[in-house]
């Protein structure tokens, strides 16, 4: 249906389209009460995509899927979404029925800002109580209010889980935005998947998917396919008949804005005006095709440089070339430095706050090591050199995942009254994060390593390995792009003109080199019996598939015709890793045991829960680099350290916290050599996915709080049994990563016998006891070569559950079921602690056992097991099924 759109000054009343719904009696065009007058401020007029609204707007009135592709900072990200909600795409059918406009991104930073940035635009509060008309639904915080928020920016990981668990059709969506589609996430494959198969039940939804770097033709292929259009016989007879009169047949192609290279319909007649039921048909199959649109310019032009020779060390190089910036450019802009990892960030943020305060900069050694591009428009003057006049002050910031809220933030907030009256300017050290829809204000320029951490993994070995690699030609005009966002800029790019050439054209899809457990699992909890008739762009190799149904399976969540088993349904709920999950399910199963002590059993979940937030980090503690920094960092492990391994070590540190109910301080931290970003993480991680045991099971009042101070500081427990208990949850989940001591004195993993070494920074390397079994946790490519494994703990004084007399082959041991590939691992599979009755894990039956004083706890005997690589067959009667889309098509 045609409409008239208003233009940015217009403030009349309009039509405009609704989605339809099952009441007859409901118009789909309807006149409504116009939104606030869209007289929109400069800022938001300069930008490229304001051209292309109407264009924009248009194309969703007239297709399903658009593919809408532009240059970073053209506005896409804040924009679209607010063009949609001023045309009525967000406002109510009726009371129940009601709509609003989605905006996925990849990280949760991302999300949150552009929210936060949006909500301003619009006069709004993303933490308004009241009426929050722009929200955002990211893992563990959300300020979204069903009905009353009506652009709502959300992750890909979050969107999933509501599609699997929630809304299988997103039945109040009108307009799904899925931004920043080029960075072939795992999610976001799945997500692209999951959409094709709800469109084909809602057929009104509108897809858009928009990106700077885009390969549009593939995706629009994925969505509508490569349908050609069948000739009529008519048709076929006007072409016979104009080859025969030697006349070329006319071609008539149609644009969005009406037919072009037809003169005879320049003037509409009273035929050409009326609707025919063939154009009537071709409107409403319209909507199952889309269109591709691209928003030509860039809103500041970025000039780009090169080095002339590759650089040795590029931690180093950027951090000189910072300051060599810091120092020579007269302008306040902000300078953004893109490194691989959090490590290397931390490194270089040192190392420019140690030379900002001693470097005695001179004007014969600023010699420039990069060279601008011979086609620059500023060749001549980014040339100029100007002498300082006066000191320039400069502060560093770093910007990664793993940080704190409050300090991913920190790059984000404007300017204080302090920072602009020293003209301080900021040097940013930030990973790959920044190269999505985030804005970090004021950047002038921008400095490329040319590399970023990439994960990468074997199916063969089971390893998961983060490689640092060379970036692609999409990554690096994204760096580039950052330049331009809201002034002019410049991009230093540590490598050579050569070497960018060289370049792949885009980085490989992440559902290709990860750990597909995760995937497998969602897509089963979304009710699809074959994973592999699932619409994936990019396929998978069938020994990445492989390698997670095995694991799958031998975690207890697929049983042996590949289906979720009840332990799996449970585990879909979790928003952790697969194992994590099946780790911290065996906490709650060891809490309710009655073989297990009465002290563990109250500290189990919280320990648990604590090995699992520390799972998410990097290293809790800072490695000594003097013989000096080595005695002092012995005298403060002493205290909390557990000749076992990382694990209870972890614990027995978070014990200090616990007792205290108080974070260390920066100087306790630096005494005992933690790193207090990387503790304050794990204590909001811990915190998050407490509140979510705690929501789904019931309980959990002992497991933090004034209970577990007291039990903590009195040492009312066994710490060998307290010991045993942490490393058997975590053997549940983990006991495919263990390895064996072999003859030559390397460690051996029971899978494939692969060599690995234990990591120098974990702590079982310096303190731990001789053991001829070891757990880790993850694996990485080692400073001196082959794979080091962190983080680390023995499983040699493990002892065998009571219920089990030794003899595997015995019918009364429920250990028996377990279907092992080794003697060895089967023997390692009887020290994890068996799951019972499912019941257990049943949010009412567990809530109802909680409310009882003093709650029987269930026998190790009673119902059956669900054991790695064993089989189960147990009652899903009391466990919340997620809700399968089979109907709409595999």
């Amino acid at each position: 249906m045609r409409f008239k759109y208003d233009t940015p000054t217009m403030t009349h009343r309009f039509r405009y389209w609704k989605p339809p719904t099952d009441d007859p009696n409901t118009k789909e065009s309807t006149t409504a009460t116009p939104h606030p007058p869209t007289l929109y401020p400069p800022s938001r007029q300069i930008l490229p995509i304001t051209a292309h609204r109407t264009q924009i707007l248009y194309s969703l009135e007239t297709y399903g899927v658009l593919i809408l592709v532009g240059e970073t900072g053209c506005g896409k990200s804040t924009q679209l979404p607010q063009y949609l909600y001023e045309n009525g795409w967000a406002d109510d059918i009726d009371t129940d029925n009601y709509r609003e406009i989605v905006c996925t991104q990849p990280r949760r930073i991302a999300a949150i800002s552009l929210c936060e940035r949006v909500a301003s635009e619009l006069g709004s509060s993303s933490s308004s109580s009241n009426a929050p008309l722009v929200g955002y639904s990211v893992r563990f915080a959300s300020t979204y209010q069903p009905g009353r928020t009506k652009i709502r920016y959300v992750t890909d990981g979050w969107l999933l889980r509501e599609v699997t668990l929630l809304d299988p059709t997103l039945r109040h969506c009108s307009v799904l935005i899925i931004d920043e589609a080029h960075e072939r996430s795992v999610n976001t494959e799945i997500l692209l998947g999951t959409v094709k198969k709800i469109r084909r039940r809602r057929p009104e939804l509108r897809v858009v998917i928009c990106s700077a770097t885009l390969d549009a033709e593939a995706f629009l292929d994925f969505f509508v396919g490569k349908k050609k259009k069948k000739k009529t016989k008519g048709e076929k007879r006007k072409e016979l008949d104009a080859v025969g009169s030697d006349k070329s047949p006319v071609k008539i192609r149609r644009s969005r804005w009406g037919r072009v290279g037809d003169e005879t319909n320049s003037v509409p007649s009273e035929t050409t005006t009326k609707k025919t039921e063939q154009d009537e048909k071709a409107e409403e199959s319209s909507i199952h095709n889309g269109t591709i649109i691209s928003v030509d310019g860039r809103l500041h032009p970025v000039d780009i440089m090169y080095v002339h020779q590759p650089v040795a060390d590029y931690v180093k190089s950027t951090v000189e070339v910072a300051l060599q910036i810091h120092e020579s450019e007269n302008d306040d802009g902000d300078i953004l430095c893109f490194l691989p990892t959090g490590e290397e960030i931390d490194e270089a943020v040192e190392m420019a706050e140690n030379l900002l305060s001693r470097y005695d900069y001179d004007d014969d050694e600023k010699e420039a090591i990069i060279h601008p591009r011979s086609n620059s428009s500023n060749n001549n003057s980014s040339n100029k050199k100007s002498k300082r006049k006066k000191k320039k002050n400069a502060t560093c910031l770093p910007l990664y995942s793993t940080l704190p809220a409050h300090l991913q933030s920190q790059p984000f907030l404007p300017r204080s009254s302090h920072e602009i009256q020293t003209n301080t300017r900021r040097i940013i050290f930030a990973t790959n994060i920044a190269e999505v829809s985030l804005t970090v204000p004021n950047i002038a320029h921008v400095i490329d390593c040319g590399f970023a951490k990439m994960p990468f993994f074997d199916p063969y070995s089971g390893f998961d390995r983060l490689v640092v690699c060379p970036i692609s030609k999409a990554n690096a005009l994204q760096r580039a792009g950052r330049a331009g966002r809201v002034r002019p800029g410049k991009c230093y790019r540590l490598y050579s003109e050569d070497d960018y050439m060289a370049l792949d054209d885009d980085t490989a899809p992440e559902i290709q080199r990860c750990n597909l457990t995760s995937l497998i699992m969602t897509i089963k909890a979304l009710g699809v019996k074959n994973v592999l008739s699932f619409d994936l762009m990019s396929v998978p190799t069938v020994e990445a598939l492989s390698h997670g149904l095995e694991c799958l399976y031998a975690l207890g969540a697929l049983d042996g015709e590949a289906e979720l088993t009840v332990l799996g349904k449970e585990m879909v709920y979790f928003p952790t890793d697969p194992r994590v999950s099946r780790m911290l399910l065996a906490s709650l199963d060891m809490e309710s045991r009655d073989d297990t002590p009465s002290m563990v059993a109250k500290l189990i979940v919280g320990d648990v829960l604590t090995v699992a937030a520390a799972l998410q980090v990097r290293n809790l503690f800072y490695q000594p680099r003097t013989e000096r920094q080595s005695r002092s960092y012995d005298d403060a492990m002493a205290d909390i350290l557990d000749r076992s391994g990382d694990h209870v070590t972890t614990v027995h540190l978070f014990d200090l916290v616990d007792h205290s109910n108080k974070v260390l301080t920066e100087e306790e931290c630096k005494e005992r050599f933690v790193n207090r970003v990387a503790l304050q993480r794990v204590l909001d991680i811990r915190k998050q996915l407490a509140r979510f045991l705690s929501r789904r099971f019931g309980g959990g009042s002992h497991w933090f709080g004034s209970m577990r101070q007291e039990i903590v500081g009195s040492h009312g427990y066994d710490p060998v049994e307290r010991s045993e208990a942490i490393r058997k949850c975590v053997c549940a989940g983990f006991f495919m990563n263990v390895a064996k001591l072999g003859n030559d004195g390397r460690y051996y993993t029971l899978r494939g016998r692969y060599a690995v070494s234990i990591s120098p920074s974990s702590v079982f390397h310096r303190y731990g006891d001789s053991s001829d079994f070891i757990l880790f946790g993850e694996t990485y490519d080692g400073n001196r070569g082959g794979i080091d494994v962190r983080p680390c703990s023995s499983l040699s004084a493990l002892k065998k559950p009571n219920h089990c007399s030794g003899d595997s082959s015995s019918t009364a041991c429920p250990c028996s079921a377990a279907i092992t590939p080794s003697d060895t691992l089967a023997a390692l599979i009887l020290l994890i602690p068996s799951l019972k009755s499912m019941e257990v894990f049943s949010s009412n039956t567990r809530v109802n056992e909680r409310g009882k004083k003093g709650s029987s706890k269930k026998t190790a005997s009673s119902s059956s097991l669900s054991l790695p690589f064993a089989k189960t067959e147990l009652s899903s009667s009391t466990v919340n099924k997620p809700i399968p889309i089979t109907d709409v098509g595999e």
